[in-house]
């Protein structure tokens, strides 16, 4: 009962230093995918070549014998990991930072940080189409933080675990501060994640901590140029929700800003992490 007590402890202080204020193991996590055709071209209906939009067939699949079209649909219930972080945290980051549209708030607020969010919200468009480089905005920067956070933890899992980092996927939440990191294979679930906790736990939690788990091995080309390479925090495109944009390990160890954000060109952020912990030290 004292190891049990004192392994909890420890898994509170070092979720308290990481920013995180929930942290689940799912044991099925329900996904439900499906798809009516196919095209070899491009996901969406036109296709730019050589400066000209170029329509791009969506082929059904043959029909039955029945004259019905078919639709393949793939269910699974796969292990999963929620975390959730700590809004006060975040909020003070976000200031650290200087967004320039960030909206008052604190913990004794009757809304929610999320609420606030969506005040501020901006659409990326249909297949991040509208992403392009601007201001400093406080709804980029919470995605870019969750998806830099759910890539980063990917990476520890596939280290720690024998899982392929091509058979993961992720979900993010925004306005709740969280994401799932999830295993997306076909074949059996031999309860990876949760052997993974079970052996590794607290190890496992002080990697995200660790300066080497944030660094890149393509050096200072990478940390200039927007800290997103695939020699660090990319992933295959298969698992990536967000086609690897909107990353960067600046905002979890403090660096050079993303490429989206025009207003702090040539200056230093400050990284989640950083700022977590040195509130952690006052």
């Amino acid at each position: 009962a004292s190891a049990k007590a004192a392994q909890e402890a420890e898994t509170q202080r070092l979720m308290a230093k990481l920013g995180i204020a929930d942290l689940g193991l799912v044991r099925e996590f329900d996904l439900c995918r499906f798809t009516h055709g196919y095209t070899r071209v491009s996901a969406t209906p036109t296709l730019n070549k050589r400066n000209q939009d170029m329509p791009v067939r969506l082929r059904l699949f043959e029909p039955l014998s029945s004259g019905k079209r078919p639709i393949y649909v793939m269910t699974q219930a796969n292990e999963a990991l929620y975390i959730r972080l700590d809004p006060s945290a975040v909020y003070k980051w976000l200031q650290a930072v200087g967004v320039l549209d960030l909206p008052k708030w604190d913990d004794s607020s009757s809304v929610k940080l999320g609420g606030r969010l969506l005040e501020v919200a901006q659409p990326f468009g249909r297949y991040f189409s509208l992403l392009k480089e601007g201001d400093a905005s406080t709804y980029r920067y919470v995605y870019t933080l969750l998806h830099t956070y759910a890539h980063t933890l990917m990476k520890n899992v596939a280290e720690l675990s024998g899982l392929d980092l091509g058979s993961m996927g992720e979900y993010i939440f925004p306005l709740d501060l969280a994401f799932v990191v999830y295993r997306n294979g076909t074949t059996m679930d031999l309860g990876n994640l949760s052997s993974l906790w079970r052996n590794e736990n607290n190890r496992f939690l002080s990697r995200l901590l660790e300066a080497s788990t944030h660094r890149c091995n393509s050096g200072r080309l990478c940390d200039t140029a927007g800290g997103a390479c695939p020699d660090c925090i990319m992933i295959p495109e298969t698992s990536c929700l967000a086609q690897n944009q909107l990353l960067s390990r600046a905002v979890l160890k403090g660096g050079p800003p993303p490429r989206e954000d025009s207003t702090h060109k040539g200056q230093r952020i400050r990284g989640f992490l950083e700022v977590v912990n040195e509130a952690n030290e006052k």
